[in-house]
């Protein structure tokens, strides 16, 4: 099944910025009310933004 991602969060991690080591993450926020924590570098590559869709399977595979 696919979802509609409704928003994209990605967190403001001010002057200080990531912790060494640390991947940057967004959420995405689903047409059904779930938020679903990714790698932002992964969310770019697949595509995922504000009105693109999501397979439950991915959901499953890269979801945190």
């Amino acid at each position: 099944m696919q979802h509609k991602i409704t928003d994209l969060i990605e967190p403001d991690n001010g002057c200080e910025g990531f912790a060494e080591g640390e991947e940057p993450s967004v959420t995405l926020i689903l047409d059904d009310g779930r938020k679903i924590k990714v790698y932002d570098k992964l969310a770019y590559q697949m595509g995922w933004d504000a009105g693109s869709s999501i397979s439950d399977e991915d959901i499953e595979k890269y979801g945190r």
